[in-house]
């Protein structure tokens, strides 16, 4: 339930954007009580979104102050995660870039085509509630990867041992998964990497370079 939780923005349209920070303490309380054994939980965050404002202005509120704020939201939940004790695989995947910044086909802000700069983004995998020690530092996966490599992640993780094995080879883990080349495509645009060169067809013309 959303009841009594905060707000201090609201989406284009005037909804209210609740206060993330309170809704992962709320959804950490809920699961304790229930006591259920597993759960997965899809949490859709929407504070990064173009045309949010702050509660009272009527201009676009600043792109780094939200992250800013979601950033420190979501390491405080994994604090709380951590002293919980609770067995959890957390996934964070952007739905796409902000184009915060243009290049010579678009720009700031314009993502009317589904350029790398958009469309490549980061995604965090972090476990808690694990017998095994973490590494000294995060492994980094920087082979060309979609949802399937994710979808395969998860699948190795869900029937538990990750948390209960005394020791874990993490290189092991992460090894052989899926890659998907880069493309990207919408209604009038689809973008590709060939022989290690990003090229642009539009409304169904030839391809050519995209200008860098």
């Amino acid at each position: 339930s959303q009841a009594g939780l905060g707000h201090e923005l609201t989406s284009f349209d005037g909804s209210p954007i609740f206060n993330d920070g309170q809704l992962f303490s709320r959804w950490l309380e809920n699961q304790q009580k229930a006591g259920t054994a597993r759960t997965a939980t899809f949490f859709n965050l929407i504070p990064l979104h173009d045309g949010n404002r702050y509660v009272g202005s009527n201009k676009s509120a600043d792109y780094r102050s939200r992250a800013q704020t979601l950033l420190s939201q979501l390491n405080t939940f994994m604090d709380q995660l951590d002293k919980s004790g609770r067995k959890v695989m957390l996934v964070v995947v952007p739905e796409h870039g902000a184009a915060l910044v243009g290049d010579k086909m678009q720009i700031s802000g314009l993502r009317d085509i589904p350029s790398p700069g958009i469309t490549h983004i980061p995604v965090g995998v972090k476990f808690f509630g694990m017998q095994a020690p973490h590494g000294s530092a995060p492994i980094k996966i920087d082979t060309p990867s979609s949802y399937l490599a994710i979808a395969e992640m998860v699948s190795r993780a869900v029937d538990g041992k990750v948390f209960t094995t005394p020791s874990m080879d993490w290189k092991t883990f992460s090894a052989n998964l899926p890659q998907t080349p880069l493309v990207s495509e919408n209604e009038n645009a689809v973008v590709m990497e060939y022989q290690g060169k990003i090229y642009i067809r539009l409304n169904g013309g030839g391809w050519v370079p995209y200008p860098s």
